[in-house]
C-alpha cells in the first residue's frame, strides 16, 4: 500500500510538472502596409464584354504596424485577369523578399468588388514552413504613364504565423 502511494504521488508530481513544460507553439503575427506597385499588361483580348489579360507587376511594402514587420520589402507578382460582364477578377503568385534575400512565396486572388486575399505557400530562411493570409484593398491608382502599364497602391492587413 505504502508503495502504491507513492508510485501515485510520483505520478501526480511528474504530470503536474510537465504541464509546467512550454509547448512549442506557432509565433502568429498581426501585419500591416502599404504596396506600391508598377504593372505591366499583356492583353489577349480586349472588348466591352470580356477581356483576358495577364500581369506582370513589381513594387515595395511598406509596413504601417508599430511591429514594422515586412517594411522594406519587395514583391514580385504574376496573374492572370479577366473582365466579364464589367466585372474584374484575378489569380496570381507572389514573391515578397526581404532586405537581406529571404522570401515568402502566396497565391492570391481576386476583385475589385471585394478586394483582394493572399494565402502563404512556402518561405525560405527563418521563414521556412510559414503559414498567413492577408487582405488588400486599392488605395489610390495614377494615370499610366505608358500604354499597358498602371500605378498601383494598396492597404494590405494580414497574419504570418512561423514554427517555432
Amino acid at each position: 500500500m505504502f508503495c502504491r502511494k507513492n508510485w501515485i504521488a510520483v505520478t501526480v508530481l511528474i504530470l503536474g510538472l510537465a504541464m509546467l513544460v512550454p509547448v512549442a507553439q506557432a509565433q502568429r503575427q498581426e501585419w500591416e502596409g502599404v504596396g506600391c506597385y508598377a504593372i505591366t499588361y499583356n492583353v489577349a483580348h480586349f472588348s466591352p464584354e470580356v477581356a483576358i489579360m495577364s500581369y506582370d507587376g513589381k513594387g515595395i511594402l511598406r509596413s504601417t504596424h508599430e511591429n514594422k514587420l515586412f517594411d522594406n520589402w519587395t514583391i514580385h507578382f504574376v496573374a492572370v485577369t479577366k473582365m466579364e460582364g464589367g466585372k474584374w477578377s484575378w489569380n496570381g503568385f507572389s514573391k515578397m523578399m526581404s532586405p537581406d534575400g529571404e522570401f515568402i512565396i502566396s497565391e492570391y486572388y481576386g476583385d475589385f468588388a471585394s478586394g483582394g486575399t493572399s494565402k502563404v505557400l512556402y518561405g525560405t530562411g527563418k521563414w521556412k514552413g510559414v503559414k498567413g493570409e492577408s487582405n488588400a484593398k486599392i488605395i489610390t491608382t495614377g494615370k499610366s504613364i505608358v500604354q499597358g502599364t498602371s500605378q498601383i497602391c494598396e492597404k494590405l492587413v494580414g497574419w504570418i504565423e512561423l514554427p517555432k
